[in-house]
């Protein structure tokens, strides 16, 4: 048994991880609040409206298509995120303040949110490239976002504010949601003619979430003190850093193992938020107000679940948590795919006046908000049981980071864990796009997640978390 080296002691549990005084508690929720408004671009955008609107109009008349391009857009948005988070997470470290490179990447992303709004059918290109360097500037905010969490949380509460973060994302996605809904009672309609604007409209409406609630965490919440270096001297040093700490990971192979785990099932996630409002729309033939309202209800359960999986993770653990919330997750995406206008679950046919039926009790609600057949309130229902487990599978990833990181280097182990939240990001999104486009089929080309999250899941088996009731300053263990 080996060590790993440790430059200073653990902070005391009322302290930071960093050593230093927490935020007080206002600086706590504005941190969380960038979060808030960066939640409409990841669910509405991403996922349940513009998604489905591109690869059912925009692609005019071509869903197979459709998802396939869209596929390869977050492919080469990902590609471009993990070449360039390494380096600027190494500078953000080297120059010192978190807020500047919050802001500034922001603002780059936000003129490509709102030129979604030209995005009407047949303009391919530009959705794409508006899609691409939107996800690009945008994640790159949150490398900055993410590490002042070690310098913020109380060391015994991280988890908490991991997981609040998390809520308040799916939060604001939900309030953008209903905001979203309402557009047409303001003359934003979403039919062929009006060019799909409702649709359209939840980039520009992601633009002002995304601008407004970035000014809590400017205003209120502490940040790191400049170290005096130069931009060029910063990323000078931030690129002997970042070689240097990778050089080191052979001393971390439990901390590595973990990396690499989350890495790969985190790469399946981010392709299940991409194109399952892509397949139910066009599976069932959904409009941009249905796929919304299907998508407002997995962000109402996600948000709650985010919030109850920090508790569970405080009673057995982020890695078991994880696990967990993984295996309930995929089975119900198994469901769900499995799940059409003719049958259940893969293995239940049905005839025409079987799927006319509804699930009793709930099935006259859901049919009132879109959901009229059984195979629809299925869908539905699944879906919203799978989101449940969406929260924690996240927020507890977070939180295992802090737990394993050595005393001395938070901050250096959290920009390894933003790299490698990106590294692949591409590669999922582009392997779906693939085989959707070879076989002509949108189940094949999803059943690709699946080999994600089951090699991800395999190696998180393998990985040691620290004991709960292991002393503060004890550093964890690697076999």
């Amino acid at each position: 048994m080996t060590h790993a080296p440790a430059t200073s002691s653990t902070a005391a549990p009322d302290l930071t991880l960093s050593g230093g005084k927490p935020a007080s508690l206002a600086g706590r929720i504005a941190w969380t609040f960038f979060e808030f408004g960066g939640g409409p671009y990841f669910v509405c955008v991403q996922i349940f409206v513009f998604a489905p609107y591109f690869a059912n109009h925009v692609m005019v008349g071509d869903p197979i298509s459709g998802q396939a391009y869209w596929g390869y857009a977050g492919g080469v948005a990902g590609l471009l995120i993990a070449l360039m988070s390494p380096l600027v997470g190494a500078i953000a470290d080297k120059y010192g303040p978190r807020k500047p490179g919050v802001l500034a990447f922001t603002l780059a992303a936000l003129p490509f949110m709102g030129l979604l709004w030209f995005a009407e059918p047949g303009e391919v290109w530009l959705a794409a490239l508006c899609i691409v360097f939107a996800s690009f500037f945008f994640e790159l905010a949150y490398i900055f976002h993410n590490a002042m969490l070690p310098a913020i949380a109380p060391a015994g509460r991280i988890g908490i504010l991991s997981a609040t973060g998390y809520a308040m994302s799916y939060a604001g996605a939900i309030l953008a949601f209903a905001v979203w809904l309402a557009l047409p009672a303001f003359g934003v309609g979403g039919d062929a003619a009006d060019g799909y604007a409702q649709a359209r409209a939840s980039g520009p409406l992601a633009m002002i979430f995304a601008v407004l609630f970035v000014i809590p965490l400017l205003m209120l919440t502490p940040d790191t003190a400049r170290s005096g270096q130069s931009l060029v001297g910063c990323a000078s040093a931030g690129a002997r850093s970042l070689f240097g700490t990778l050089g080191k990971l052979g001393a971390y192979r439990n901390i590595g193992l973990f990396l690499v785990a989350r890495m790969i099932y985190y790469d399946g996630l981010v392709a299940v938020f991409a194109f399952v409002g892509i397949y139910a729309a066009t599976t069932f033939g959904w409009g941009s107000e249905t796929s919304g309202i299907y998508g407002l209800l997995i962000i109402i359960t996600a948000a709650f679940s985010a919030l109850l999986g920090g508790l569970v993770d405080d009673k057995i653990g982020s890695r078991l948590t994880i696990l967990g919330a993984l295996s309930i997750f995929s089975t119900a995406l198994a469901a769900n795919l499995g799940t059409t206008s003719h049958q259940i679950a893969h293995f239940i046919a049905l005839t025409p006046d079987q799927a006319a039926l509804q699930i009793p009790f709930l099935g006259a609600v859901l049919s009132s908000i879109g959901f009229a057949t059984l195979p629809e309130q299925v869908f539905v229902l699944v879906g919203v049981a799978g989101g449940v487990f969406i929260g924690p599978a996240l927020s507890s990833s977070r939180t295992l980071m802090a737990r394993l990181a050595p005393p001395g280097q938070v901050a250096e182990f959290f920009g390894l864990y933003n790299l490698t939240g990106r590294a692949t990001a591409f590669l999922a999104p582009t392997t779906i796009g693939l085989m959707t486009q070879i076989s002509g089929d949108q189940r094949s080309g999803l059943g690709v997640i699946f080999i994600f999250i089951g090699i991800g899941f395999t190696l998180l088996l393998f990985v040691r978390e620290p004991a709960r009731a292991a002393p503060a300053h004890a550093a964890p263990t690697i076999p």
